[in-house]
């Protein structure tokens, strides 16, 4: 009996080195990095406001934009997969009005420049 367990032991130890070298760890396959796809906002208004991004009907904060400043937000990368449609709400702090953008359709790497001015928002690509 012993020397079947060591017969074993030694057949595992000689198998052992093969296994290993045959594993391949997964991190070793990389998926290209997404690019970065940026917002910047423009707000010619007098209050700062909040801005988010609306993904199916659900918001998701980017950040406060300053009155009369351009402020670059990057939009979340797992919001922007292919092209997206999305669209953008403006909560001025301390405002009624709350002004969005209709759907537009967003790629990976998109640069957009979006403008508040006279309580309307106009969203561009550039």
């Amino acid at each position: 009996m012993r020397y079947r367990s060591r017969r074993h032991a030694l057949i595992w130890l000689a198998l052992l080195p093969l296994i290993v070298a045959c594993h391949k760890p997964r991190s070793s396959i990389m998926a290209p990095e997404q690019p970065k796809t940026v917002l910047r906002v423009t707000n010619g208004e007098f209050l700062d406001a909040v801005v988010y991004v609306v993904n199916h009907g659900q918001r998701i904060r980017l950040g406060v934009a300053s009155s009369n400043r351009t402020t670059r937000f990057e939009i979340p990368k797992h919001l922007v997969f292919g092209a997206t449609p999305l669209s953008f709400l403006v909560d001025p702090i301390g405002g009624n009005a709350r002004p969005s953008t209709g759907d537009m359709v967003i790629d990976p790497g998109d640069d957009l420049e979006l403008r508040l001015n006279g309580g309307r928002l106009l969203l561009t690509k550039r």
